[in-house]
């Protein structure tokens, strides 16, 4: 049996050994100011977005009026969770370009899919760099040629197309609801997501601590693309009573 000892490591060689194996304990990088779920649901027509208007200040529901579902032209919609910073500097970021191409006549306009695959680049390259955005994106809008588009990018640069895409919460207490009630043979009706979305933003707001009862709603078709709301989910806390003990 071997008996050897070995040096304590020192504070500054934690710290080291954190960062490289990407755990950045920079209190600039700390999400501070951040948003709870969004919910995207692809139908045969379009795609609808919705996210409550709540932004935490750590667990306190600071700014309750806040939109976190964006148009970013008439062919795409955008939702966004976690760090609102984050979320505000990939949207001016984002504007800009809408901007430039308008400046110089582009006739080449951003469409979801390109949007996507940026936010999916740009997510990844900074995770590599350990200069990680915590933030998950809800890209939905219409591709000339192709219909309806929906996709999901999270902060390790993950990216998921799909009919239905979900961030935080909602990925446990709505994407498996959503699943479930998804026909085999055909897509979801515009009636049939707009109620999904209801029903989710409802199931959100009994389950997660984080959500408000006030949401918006982004829908993108081929005429275009607009942001509805806020709406109220419709509550009912009679249950409550029953399982109140006397």
């Amino acid at each position: 049996m071997i008996n050897q000892e070995y040096d304590r490591a020192s504070a500054e060689q934690v710290d080291e050994f954190l960062k490289f194996i990407g755990i950045n304990k920079d209190p600039a990088r700390v999400a501070i100011n951040t948003g709870a779920s969004v919910i995207g649901i692809r139908f045969d027509t379009g795609v609808v977005v919705a996210a409550d208007t709540c932004v935490h200040y750590g667990s306190m529901p600071r700014f309750q009026s806040v939109d976190r579902v964006f148009k970013i032209n008439e062919q795409i919609v955008m939702g966004g969770s976690g760090d609102f910073a984050d979320i505000q500097m990939f949207k001016r970021t984002i504007d800009a370009q809408v901007v430039t191409d308008r400046i110089y006549q582009d006739t080449a306009e951003m469409k979801p899919k390109s949007l996507a695959g940026w936010l999916r680049q740009v997510t990844y390259a900074r995770r590599s760099a350990n200069d990680i955005t915590p933030v998950a994106v809800v890209v939905g809008g219409m591709e000339p040629n192709a219909g309806p588009y929906l996709s999901y990018i999270d902060f390790r640069g993950v990216q998921v197309e799909d009919y239905v895409a979900t961030t935080d919460a909602a990925q446990h207490l709505v994407l498996p609801m959503v699943r479930d009630k998804k026909p085999k043979d055909r897509e979801f009706t515009e009636e049939e997501a707009i109620a999904l979305i209801r029903q989710g933003m409802e199931s959100l707001h009994y389950r997660d601590a984080r959500a408000i009862p006030y949401y918006t709603v982004g829908f993108c078709t081929a005429s275009g693309c607009h942001i509805e709301g806020p709406y109220k989910v419709n509550e009912d806390w009679t249950l409550v009573r029953h399982n109140r003990p006397q």
